[in-house]
């Protein structure tokens, strides 16, 4: 189990988005998000440590090499920064229940923990991955995650930030 660690390292929070968007309550969907980010924190916590006693960890998916097909790399510097984005997500999300629940209509708050759940996805994503090709596509998944985190205001200004948050970021994307 351990050696597919790096691809559950992103599998479970990509899987773990449509569940969240799928449930009616935001309490469900805060459930969700909770437990994602705790386990993806272990997992990184658990991938830290095998790198420091086992070296890099190079996962490819469907048994393609890495020039033909994608591959995972977990090194000392990948895991210290998994570790990093996980433990911010692990002790953000315990605490997001309540102000998100003042802030985001409450029809919407499932979708923002779905949001939320895919720009972890696409964070830890750019920090595994082995090539820039998947790092631009985990970089479009966290992006478009971060404009919908903002479009969920209430206020009206929330659809015109996001707005040209995303102009700004295509811009800068290419």
């Amino acid at each position: 189990m351990t050696a597919h660690l790096p691809v559950l390292q992103v599998v479970i929070p990509l899987l773990a988005a449509p569940l969240c968007a799928m449930v009616r309550h935001g309490r469900i969907a805060w459930g969700i998000a909770l437990a994602t980010s705790w386990t993806t924190f272990g997992i990184a916590i658990r991938l830290l440590a095998q790198v420091q006693a086992e070296g890099p960890i190079s996962y490819a998916l469907g048994g393609w090499a890495a020039p033909v097909g994608i591959e995972y790399r977990v090194d000392l510097v990948n895991a210290f920064v998994l570790v990093i984005v996980t433990a911010i997500g692990a002790v953000v999300t315990p605490y997001a229940l309540k102000s998100v629940e003042q802030e985001i209509d409450a029809a919407k708050i499932p979708l923002f923990y779905a949001a939320f759940v895919l720009c972890l996805t696409g964070l830890l994503g750019i920090a595994v991955t082995g090539d820039v090709f998947n790092v631009f596509v985990f970089l479009e998944v966290s992006s478009l995650s971060a404009y919908a985190l903002i479009a969920l205001g209430q206020d009206r200004r929330a659809l015109t930030a996001a707005y040209q948050y995303l102009i700004m970021g295509s811009i800068g994307a290419t």
